[in-house]
């Protein structure tokens, strides 16, 4: 028998594997948000808005982009859907390592089995 009082930071301490399992849901919703909510660029003008460039999985929306700048010229619309598709390219990047990173530790925390 143990003369120590019983910690009572134990009792709401999370276990590494569950600790492991929130961080792998947290990293898949995450990744999945990044994926679903639409990139924002910078406008030329700066009393209108942000344009709206698309999310990753739709790409860089042209239509979108030209309604975003509100003019219709050629080589500012270009410029501004190579800018659209680096930025889309950069969130597409992190939001896919998390999303697969958050899916891939789940499923590994769901296959192998805990010691007895």
């Amino acid at each position: 028998m143990s003369t120590e009082p019983e910690d009572p930071l134990d009792r709401i301490t999370l276990s590494p594997r569950r600790f492991a399992a929130v961080l792998s849901v947290a990293a898949l919703l995450l990744g999945l948000v990044l994926a679903l909510v639409p990139v924002r660029v910078a406008n030329v003008d700066l009393a209108r808005p942000k344009v709206s460039c698309g999310n990753t999985f739709g790409g860089a929306e042209t239509r979108s982009i030209v309604n975003g700048l509100g003019e219709n010229s050629q080589p500012v619309t270009i410029a501004y859907i190579d800018l659209c598709e680096r930025a889309i390219s950069e969130r597409t990047t992190v939001s896919w390592a998390l999303l697969f990173g958050g899916l891939i530790s789940g499923v590994g925390l769901g296959v192998v089995r805990r010691r007895a």
